[in-house]
């Protein structure tokens, strides 16, 4: 029998390649920079994840930079105002001219907004990877993200960001503004932490990055609340050594090379599950659940839908991961059982094929996000009917339309 899906597989991928990657925006910290995710051989974060073609397929990689220091006298108005006014002192490197000073979290995520709704335009969705204050700048770019204004967030990597403040921070309050809001219990680190707790439910993806021998953030405060282990990871490294992994075969590196490729096979199935309406249905005719269907004298639109959900169904399944295909058998088994219970209630009744067909399908739908609610999200009403179909497709009485199904009309119409 045929599945049709190497065909349609090749379809799929080819009008699917073009312009379906997600940006991946990396956000130094408080003094840093771009050099905040080099190691010692001067060789980036985004260089390493560059050599796995799988990642290279779904992702485009950029860094955001914002101006930080510990005093920022030298880029002040009257400092570059004198500058300006001594030749030999304006010619020294560094020495650019401009005004500069530090700003507020808050102000540096209405950078990070404008960053990203005209320099990366072009992209839907974009993942955020951030260090230390450059993830409080990306707390506050996500809870404040409007629709349409940017790529849409869709991950969140937060590397030893110090989500309830840290102590050090004391030191420097006085004399710098970032600084005053990193000290604990602060009135904007508390809000914004505050705020993401209660939005959890509405968050992107996350990944909370904790370093062992982190100098700077401590433990109870590299996560905002009480996180599954899956959602964190800790590592053998400093506040500085996380963003800097050696090889890829670095944890910090393997945590969030896995984090982005579980992000990228879910933009993938998403886009699978929504890619049917651009492709042609196989005819199916030979299949034996199409023929059950055809001897029971099933309504022809109700055979269309039919093909359809089996086709969905069909997609999902040769593409979907161990865990993901454990779930859908799963869930198969709970559609086969709305399916007995609706069939069952017919029993003894006058209802021609056509109504029990009808109403095992209405049912299905109406258990959608109720008995038939699923953990995987790109599964929808069409793939669990299609799921039914698919355990029609044998020639057993698991699944069929009336008790006297024609079984030897179903063999005559395989030939």
């Amino acid at each position: 029998m045929q599945s049709g899906f190497g065909e349609i597989n090749q379809s799929y991928l080819q009008k699917l390649k073009a312009g379906m990657k997600t940006a991946v925006v990396f956000i130094h910290g408080f003094t840093g920079g771009g050099n905040t995710w080099t190691n010692e051989g001067g060789e980036s974060f985004i260089d390493l994840l560059k050599k796995d073609e799988k990642l290279v397929q779904e992702f485009d990689f950029y860094k955001f930079e914002y101006y930080t220091k510990i005093i920022h006298f030298f880029n002040s108005a009257p400092f570059q105002k004198i500058t300006r006014k001594i030749p030999f002192i304006n010619r020294l490197p560094g020495i650019t001219g401009k005004v500069k000073s530090n700003q507020a979290i808050r102000q540096l995520s209405e950078q990070l907004a404008t960053y990203l709704s005209l320099t990366l335009e072009s992209y839907e969705k974009v993942i955020l990877i951030a260090h230390s204050m450059g993830g409080l700048v990306a707390k506050d770019h996500v809870l404040n993200y409007q629709s349409g204004h940017g790529p849409k967030p869709i991950g969140y990597v937060s590397v030893a960001v110090p989500h309830k403040g840290a102590l050090s921070a004391l030191l420097l309050g006085p004399i710098n503004i970032n600084a005053n809001e990193l000290v604990p219990l602060s009135a904007y680190i508390d809000q914004l932490n505050n705020d993401w707790v209660q939005q959890k439910s509405n968050l992107p993806p996350c990944l909370y990055m904790i370093a062992q021998h982190d100098e700077c953030v401590p433990k109870t405060s590299a996560v905002p609340f009480n996180v599954n282990k899956s959602e964190r990871a800790t590592v053998d490294h400093d506040h500085s050594s996380i963003c800097k992994p050696i090889s890829t075969e670095d944890i910090s590196y393997v945590a969030i090379s896995a984090f982005l490729k579980n992000i990228g096979y879910q933009e993938k199935m998403s886009r699978m599950a929504t890619a049917t309406a651009f492709m042609s249905t196989p005819d199916y005719d030979k299949e034996i659940f199409v023929l059950k269907m055809i001897v029971c004298d099933i309504g022809p639109k109700g055979i269309e839908d039919a093909k359809d959900c089996y086709f969905n169904a069909e997609i999902i399944a040769k593409a979907a991961n161990r865990s993901d295909a454990e779930e859908l058998r799963a869930l198969q088994q709970k559609v086969l059982s709305v399916y007995k219970q609706k069939y069952n209630e017919f029993s003894g009744k006058t209802v021609t094929a056509n109504e029990i067909f009808s109403q095992v399908h209405a049912e299905i739908t109406a258990q959608d996000s109720a008995a038939l609610k699923s953990s995987v999200a790109y599964v929808n009403f069409l793939h669990k009917k299609g799921l039914l179909h698919q355990l029609a497709n044998n020639m057993q009485k698991t699944v069929v339309w009336a008790d006297d199904t024609d079984f030897e009309k179903i063999k005559s119409g395989m030939e």
